[in-house]
């Protein structure tokens, strides 16, 4: 399993971090809807959508993600650039949902061999 790491930088959740184990689970959810994985407060954030964004596994690949915007009405930005399409995360990306909205830097580890079995 890999562990992925959301610091808050900015927004109503500022200095607080989220760890997500992402195993079985192939994809999680940026938003302020109840089902999000990265969860965003829901009368502060007005930027963030319910489903804002999406972080999944990059395919073919056990140890890169990528992010896509679900459709927001205020977009999704990787390191102050809105994003159109799919694109690959590095370790220490910004994300910003929203023009002027929160920011959050997502981290993780290489996992080991063992985990690696775990997720092909």
């Amino acid at each position: 399993m890999v562990r992925l790491t959301f610091r808050h930088i900015t927004g109503s959740r500022a200095t607080e971090i989220d760890e997500i184990q992402l195993g079985a689970h192939r994809e999680l959810i940026l938003g302020r809807g109840p089902s999000a994985a990265v969860r965003f407060d829901v009368r502060e954030d007005t930027t963030v959508a319910r489903h804002h964004a999406r972080i999944s596994w990059a395919e073919g690949d056990p140890i890169a993600f990528e992010i896509t915007d679900l459709k927001s009405r205020r977009g999704t930005y990787v390191n102050g650039r809105l994003i159109t399409t799919t694109i690959r995360l590095a370790v220490g990306d910004v994300i910003r949902l929203g023009a002027n909205g929160p920011e959050v830097e997502v981290r993780w580890q290489r996992p080991t061999e063992a985990s690696l079995q775990l997720i092909g």
